[in-house]
């Protein structure tokens, strides 16, 4: 695209109502067109410095990291947003359900630099468990490659090639791990590395799920035989295979120690207790529907061994996630153990009333997620690192970027967009299931318009205040800072409650990302003052004291 040139306007100031103040592009203002050459460049040159850390979960604000103390940022509010993808760590995946003779590589290169110049600046990084699986109905195979053990034979696994020797690892695999996650942190990016998936092991289409696992009886030459997850995520475990993974655990902490940009997730939607319905097994393609077992004292223990092998080591801490649990006893619960857990940081599930018997947001014709639609303020309990993967998968966009932002948690994007790659050669194609890369496009430069104004705040000191405004969607340090949305479609008035003081003010257009300055609130006395966006549609107001 061509840059889109700075615009310098005026026009006459319309006469205000005595209680209204109407912030339109009235004097001289300067609007940015931010999805042009010239602000993808400013993305880019905000977001390539090298990753700042280690993290810790801040004490003055526990919605946020900061930089740990001694270190260079130490103090600053980390806010963290990015897009994600199943192949980010491995080879092999691609359409259709057969394995390619050779692995379909990951352009890990050109994922930074899209994460990069979206203003993007954290990751999971997948582990996928199966060297042969399928996902999204059986549409795409996932033949991934390198995993953490040698293939060392002698026979043959399900996929003919040599069984795994468990007792070996596959440096190869621990060697990538460690270069990516330091590529990302050099590209100013941080990295969640997943250390166990729960998902395909109980809900990826069988047998692969569990025949196309390492430890499946068939494909390894120690004689661990799994055949379900409850053999692999769920306390109690065959002693063998508790220790294999407790060596796992360490060799993965090893091979990431001293870079700044780490952060740890126990597993991937594992299982939480609970059960699914016939039909629901019957689309899964289980005859029977399965006993699953609860993995919740699992990934207790995951998060206790990866800490206490930390501090034996005298190794530098970093933090650790938990995220969702399906199925689940009760799934208006389904949040629980993760706020009750040691982990520094969750990714919540959908908990909503109106699913609380069996409903699912993905089925046809459900209405959203609250944490989709109007997620819930964070209380500071822990850091919520929101992800569309665990409440609307397939979805994603602006909106939904900034309602998160202003709720004080975390937006990340389960991107299946770039299932064909981050260069598709027709960015409007669609697979059967998966959408375009393009549809994606606003969610994805959204998130960095929200890192942008983090990093421009002092996002340390602000708090989601729903009361501050009529719109319910405020961030606030009451007297010095507000940003505020107006999620709705047309430029209605709405009110901010500010304390008095002058104050600079700014207007963005969540859908255009354009940002209008705007004359200056003076504000005689603490209360409520009403202003009007100057266009239609979902607009943020940005407010400081001078």
């Amino acid at each position: 695209m061509s840059a889109k040139p700075f615009s310098l306007h005026q026009s006459e100031r319309k006469q205000s109502l005595p209680q209204e103040i109407e912030l339109r592009s009235i004097t001289l203002a300067t609007v940015v067109t931010a999805m042009t050459a010239t602000a993808n460049a400013q993305t880019t040159r905000a977001t390539t410095a090298s990753a700042l850390g280690p993290l810790v979960v801040s004490q003055a604000n526990p919605r946020y990291f900061t930089v740990a103390p001694g270190h260079e940022g130490a103090g600053r509010a980390v806010y963290l947003t990015g897009s994600h993808i199943w192949n980010n760590l491995q080879d092999g995946m691609g359409p259709g359900g057969a394995c390619a003779a050779t692995p379909e590589p990951f352009d890990y290169d050109s994922y930074l630099t899209f994460l990069n110049e979206r203003g993007n600046n954290f990751i999971r990084l997948w582990r996928w468990e199966q060297f042969k699986s399928h996902a999204a109905g059986g549409s795409y195979h996932l033949c991934m490659t390198p995993q953490p053990w040698l293939r060392t034979g002698p026979g043959m696994a399900k996929d003919g090639k040599p069984k795994f020797d468990l007792s070996k690892f596959d440096l190869t695999f621990f060697d990538r791990l460690r270069a990516r996650v330091k590529a990302a942190g050099d590209a100013g990016i941080y990295v969640a590395v997943m250390l166990f998936e729960g998902w395909a092991l109980h809900l990826s289409p069988p047998p692969d799920n569990v025949e196309g696992h390492p430890f499946h009886a068939a494909n390894n030459v120690n004689g661990v035989g799994i055949n379900s997850i409850v053999d692999y995520q769920v306390l109690p475990l065959d002693p063998r295979v508790r220790e294999l993974q407790e060596a796992y655990i360490k060799k993965v902490v090893d091979a990431v120690q001293g870079l700044p940009n780490v952060l740890y997730e126990v597993a991937n939607e594992s299982s939480g207790g609970g059960t699914v319905s016939k039909e629901f097994g019957d689309m899964l393609g289980f005859k029977d529907v399965p006993n699953w077992g609860n993995s919740t004292e699992w990934q207790y223990w995951v998060i206790d061994v990866a800490k206490k092998y930390e501090k034996e080591e005298r190794y530098t801490t970093h933090p650790m996630g938990m995220t969702m649990q399906f199925p689940v006893a009760d799934q208006t619960k389904v949040n629980d153990p993760l706020f009750a857990s040691r982990a520094d940081w969750i990714s919540p599930g959908f908990d909503d009333e109106m699913f609380a018997h069996g409903g699912h947001p993905m089925a046809p014709g459900s209405p959203p997620s609250r944490w989709y639609d109007n997620p819930p303020a964070s209380d500071g309990k822990k850091i919520i690192v929101t992800d569309t993967d665990h409440y609307a998968p397939g979805k994603g966009d602006a909106l939904w970027a900034w309602k998160v932002f202003l709720r004080g948690q975390h937006p990340i994007l389960m991107d299946f967009g770039l299932i064909g790659g981050v260069s598709p050669a027709d960015p409007t194609a669609k697979a059967p299931g998966v959408p375009s890369f393009a549809s994606m496009e606003p969610a994805r430069y959204a998130m960095g318009d929200t890192r942008r104004y983090a990093e421009r705040m002092k996002l340390i000191d602000m708090k989601p205040n729903a009361e501050i405004s009529s719109t319910g969607y405020a961030l606030v340090n009451p007297g010095r800072e507000y940003l505020v949305l107006q999620p709705n479609e047309s430029a209605a008035t709405f009110s901010v409650r500010l304390g008095s003081g002058s104050y600079a003010a700014e207007w963005y257009d969540v859908k255009t990302r354009e940002t209008t300055r705007a004359p200056a609130i003076k504000v005689e006395r603490d209360g409520a003052q009403n202003v009007t966006p100057p266009f239609a549609g979902p607009a943020v107001l940005y407010l400081k004291r001078t």
